[in-house]
């Protein structure tokens, strides 16, 4: 087995993954503003985990809705110019624990911070976990990825791509995938076995990339779809908000809604995760980000 950054140690990933998402789902629970502080407990959670791997934390925080919100960045340091920008919401819509939507990105945001920190990487890596993705905010200033790449975009600070981790955890054997239109499963799988990666035609390279390298260093079957921003729900996560602003952006899913009958349930619970899968795909993730 490889030695240092090149080492890959699956099990302590998967540990690590169920711990995540088991405190974020269980312990907390819904997390979202009008729970109480589920909210500021979670983003106490996320800075603190990434604190003990030695990021310092940037709260980017604003007013929403009354209360004080922040979304969470660091930056890991790049040799060469360029900027990768990974990210995951940690809110969940009212009822529900939220498990697969969205503790399963944000579980695998921090352990490809984690494995990150110590690798080399050409590009600098920004990790972000994001508020107020779901409804009512969604699309609006109110988002916490609206007001992050408005920052960006207001300072003129130019990145490569955006990608959204958005739904990373159930995987299943069975024929349950759906799409958006009749006949798409000529062309891809009816089993709901594989991770999905979206773009918008100008983010269409990063689409490419992303499976190739996904493809190449795990056993997870990747497929992809490059379409126009108002296809089938392509935009309906953080992404959006860098297309928005004229970024390009790619999304990696389980697919949600298409596959995932919990989607929104208060069934979206940490039993229902497939954590081998989800540590398969970090793998993928992991060294693509460190060739890119």
């Amino acid at each position: 087995m490889p030695k240092g950054p090149d080492r890959f140690q699956k099990q302590i990933v998967i540990e690590n993954l169920h711990k995540h998402v088991e405190y974020l789902s269980v312990k907390i629970g819904d997390r979202h503003l009008w729970k109480g502080d589920s909210l500021d407990r979670t983003a106490e959670y996320i800075e603190s985990a990434v604190s003990g791997y030695g990021y310092a934390v940037e709260r980017q925080s604003y007013s929403s809705y009354g209360k004080t919100v922040s979304n969470l960045i660091v930056e890991k340091r790049g040799e060469s110019e360029g900027v990768v920008i990974v990210g995951a919401h940690y809110d969940s819509v009212p009822g529900t624990p939220g498990a697969d939507d969205n503790a399963s990105s944000v579980a695998g945001l921090l352990e490809l911070a984690r494995l990150c920190k110590e690798s080399p990487s050409r590009k600098t890596l920004v990790f972000a976990a994001f508020v107020n993705e779901e409804p009512p905010s969604f699309g609006s200033r109110n988002m916490g990825s609206m007001v992050y790449a408005k920052h960006l975009k207001d300072n003129n600070i130019s990145i490569d791509v955006m990608i959204s981790l958005e739904m990373i955890g159930f995987f299943s054997e069975e024929v349950v995938q759906g799409y958006p239109l009749p006949g798409m499963d000529v062309f891809y799988p009816k089993k709901g076995n594989f991770i999905g990666i979206v773009g918008n035609f100008p983010s269409s390279r990063y689409v490419f990339l992303l499976k190739r390298g996904i493809r190449k260093h795990s056993n997870m079957i990747a497929k992809s779809l490059t379409a126009p921003e108002f296809f089938g729900g392509i935009n309906l996560s953080d992404h959006y908000s860098f297309w928005q602003h004229g970024y390009r952006a790619v999304m990696i899913t389980d697919t949600s809604f298409y596959r995932n009958r919990n989607y929104h349930q208060e069934t979206d619970t940490i039993d229902t995760l497939n954590f081998e899968r989800m540590a398969e795909l970090v793998k993928g993730l992991y060294f693509t980000l460190r060739e890119f």
